[in-house]
Formats: structure tokens, C-alpha cells, sequence
């Protein structure tokens, strides 16, 4: 057997013999790599979900917001901003090179809809035929809105999947009759399950009805809330996003150093801030788990300096049959490692667990990967050998014969 081997069995043989004290020393790295495993694998999971939002959202779609703000998520109240209107979106469909399709947009919240004996209040958006495509959009059932609506004010509306469960819980809806705002329409499509924006904002919850009838007939106002362009080529949109900035501001007058009535929001926008909202808290729990870890390390390095201090008779008597200084150090190194590494591997395990059971009842999203299990296994190695470090120096500097005399005393 080599010595290496030797020593390493030698070290699991004391450890089996100290259990105990080996279970304290384990406690805090196995709750310190919990919580960074738990961290990591739901960190993962909210960064794959953000970026799966942001493709909803449209990797190669600008949206031009009323209002000078940032707005990279729909506001949570109406704004009734007279800022954008129709012939802004003309403007930039006729003007603006790399443009593929533009959507005017206005909605509203509060808006009763009422089908027999089942209501509910929702928010409506009027929007015109290119919109479906630009946003990427499916039908469940049903169409969407077409030019010929657009031209005759049509009294059409398309439902959301959750609206269209409350109103019609046996299915059936297109071709109903629902009163919207006490006015009769009729149900043209469903559209298929689309969940929740990066902003929290429910899809699902939602009427969709032709632009000039919430222009002329529902809303009764002119002004947009937002317009919606899909670019032809993703790489210039950065570019593309500048040039509509310029000929807004030119068309709504506005002078140099002056700020703009309306903001442009761009891919980036959405993946940054979606980003930065899931990062705050996870950089809280990492910072915690590492004060976790740095404390498991401080209880492992004083239960080994206890261990040293009863075990003088032991590495005495090791010393006294040929043991050199630094098979002692490496011994007291090699447990204390040891330890950091099983404390580590059963934290991961427990902190995967977590984030899993978080995954399943909706709490968070998760990804599993190798990088919590490479991360836990470079952290744990590296905190074992840095605090098994002084108690294996304090080990071989024990003088064998005054070890033993103490020992005989």
C-alpha cells in the first residue's frame, strides 16, 4: 500500500473514531454550501427564465413607450399620457430603414366583461393586425383581428387563455356574444396560454379588440400607449432603436438637451432589468453563505486545535516509531479537509433538494448543472485547507518526548 493510501485510510480511521465531533465540525459546511447550492441552482433557473421571458418579449422588437421614463415593464396604473399617436407609428413604418412591422397600441385597465351570469374586469389593449406577428402570438382557437376590422370598426374581441376560462369554463367561446362595457361584442378568437411578462404582467389576463374601435367606440381618445416594431435585422437594432429616437424627437419638437416625452425600450432593456431584480437577493444569500462558510471554517479549525491538544500521547507516541513533522501536518490537514469536503457534499445535495422543492411548488425556477457541485468542491477544499492549515502546523511542532512524559504523568 502506498503511503499516500496509508495515510488517507489512517485519516478516515480517526475521523470514524471522533464522530462526534466530526458531525459539529460538519454542521455549518453543510449549511453554508446549502444555502450556496440552493442559491446557485435557482440563480440558474431565474437567468434561463429571464432569458426564455426576453424571447417572449422579442429579441428583434423595439416598443416606443408614452412618457419620458425608463419603462422597460408595463406601469401598474394607467398613465393617460397625450404624448404618442397614430401618425408617430406611420412616421417610423415610412421613415425608418431596417423597420419590418409596426403596431400602434393603446390599452386601458378596469374593463368589465360580461358573458350571462360570469364577469370579470380585465385590461384592454387595441391593437392593429400586425400586432399578433410582431409580439408572436399564437390563436387557440379563433382569429385575430384583420384589416377588414380595422376598416369597419369592427365589434370583435379576442379573449385571453384565463379570461376566456372565467367566462367560459366549458370552452366554446368564439362566436359568443360579451358585453364589453355594456356594449355587445363578438368573441373572434381565444389566444393560447402565454403566462407572465419579465415585469410580472399577466398575458393571460387580457382582451384584445381592433385599434379604431377602442380608438372611436371604447376608449374615445386618440393617443397611444405605446407602439410596437419588429426590425429585419436583429443586429442593427441598436441602430435602428437611435434613428426612431431622432425622428421622434424631431416630430414632437423637442430641442437639443431637452428630454424626451417617450422612451424606447430594446431587448436589452428587459434581460437587465429582469436580471438585476432576480440578482439583488441572490447576492444577499451568497454573502450569507459565505459568513456561513468562513464561520464553519473558524469551528473546524478550533475543533481540530482541540483535537491536537488531546491527541499530544497520540502524535508523541507517532513520532517515537518514525512519523515525520509533516506526516503529522498532513494527517491534521487531511482530516480537516476531509471533513470541509463531506460537509460540502452533503450541503449540495440538500441545497439541490431545496431548490428543487422551491421549482415544484412555484416558488422559483430552477436548473440543475455541474457548476454547484464543481463550485461547493473548490469552495469546501479550499476553506478545509485553510483552516486545517494552523492546527496541522500546531501538530507538528509538538515535541514527541515531552508528549510522552506528559502522557505517563
Amino acid at each position: 500500500m502506498s503511503r499516500a493510501r496509508r495515510q488517507a485510510r489512517d485519516v478516515m480511521v480517526s475521523l470514524a473514531a471522533q464522530r462526534s465531533r466530526v458531525i459539529l465540525m460538519m454542521a455549518g459546511m453543510v449549511a453554508a454550501t446549502a444555502v450556496l447550492s440552493a442559491v446557485m441552482v435557482t440563480g440558474q433557473g431565474a437567468r434561463a427564465q429571464v432569458m426564455e421571458l426576453v424571447r417572449k418579449h422579442g429579441l428583434d422588437m423595439l416598443m416606443v413607450r408614452a412618457g419620458g421614463e425608463v419603462q422597460v415593464f408595463a406601469p401598474r396604473t394607467d398613465r393617460g399620457l397625450a404624448v404618442l399617436v397614430e401618425e408617430d407609428a406611420r412616421a417610423i413604418e415610412a421613415e425608418v430603414p431596417n423597420v419590418e412591422m409596426v403596431s400602434v397600441v393603446q390599452n386601458q385597465r378596469g374593463i368589465t366583461v360580461v358573458h350571462q351570469d360570469r364577469s370579470l374586469t380585465t385590461r384592454a389593449f387595441g391593437v392593429e393586425d400586425d400586432w399578433v406577428e410582431i409580439r408572436r402570438w399564437g390563436m387557440a382557437e379563433g382569429e385575430f383581428v384583420s384589416p377588414a376590422d380595422l376598416s369597419s370598426m369592427g365589434r370583435v374581441v379576442m379573449l385571453g387563455a384565463r379570461v376566456a376560462r372565467e367566462l367560459f369554463p366549458q370552452g366554446g367561446a368564439v362566436g359568443q356574444t360579451v358585453r364589453v362595457n355594456h356594449d355587445p361584442y363578438t368573441v373572434k378568437g381565444v389566444f393560447i396560454d402565454m403566462g407572465a411578462s419579465a415585469g410580472g404582467d399577466d398575458w393571460d389576463d387580457r382582451i384584445v379588440l381592433p385599434f379604431t374601435t377602442t380608438e372611436r367606440r371604447l376608449f374615445g381618445r386618440p393617443y397611444l400607449e405605446q407602439i410596437v416594431i419588429r426590425v429585419s435585422n436583429p443586429r442593427r437594432l441598436p441602430e435602428t432603436a437611435q434613428q426612431i429616437r431622432s425622428l421622434v424627437r424631431v416630430r414632437h419638437h423637442i430641442a437639443a438637451g431637452e428630454p424626451d416625452d417617450f422612451f424606447v425600450r430594446e431587448p436589452e432593456d428587459v434581460q437587465n432589468a429582469a436580471l438585476e431584480t432576480s440578482s439583488t437577493l441572490s447576492s444577499l444569500l451568497l454573502a450569507v453563505s459565505l459568513v456561513a462558510l468562513v464561520a464553519g471554517g473558524i469551528v473546524i479549525m478550533n475543533l481540530t486545535l482541540l483535537s491536537v491538544s488531546q491527541r499530544r500521547q497520540e502524535i508523541g507516541l507517532r513520532r517515537a516509531v518514525g512519523a515525520r513533522a509533516a506526516d503529522i501536518s498532513r494527517h491534521f490537514l487531511l482530516e480537516s479537509l476531509f471533513v470541509s469536503l463531506g460537509g460540502g457534499a452533503i450541503g449540495t445535495l440538500l441545497g439541490i433538494a431545496v431548490a428543487l422543492i422551491l421549482a415544484q411548488a412555484g416558488m422559483a425556477a430552477s436548473r440543475l448543472s455541474w457548476v454547484p457541485f464543481a463550485v461547493a468542491f473548490g469552495v469546501c477544499a479550499a476553506v478545509g485547507i485553510a483552516f486545517g492549515l494552523h492546527p496541522a502546523r500546531q501538530a507538528a511542532r509538538i515535541d514527541p518526548a515531552r508528549a510522552l512524559r506528559e502522557g505517563r504523568a
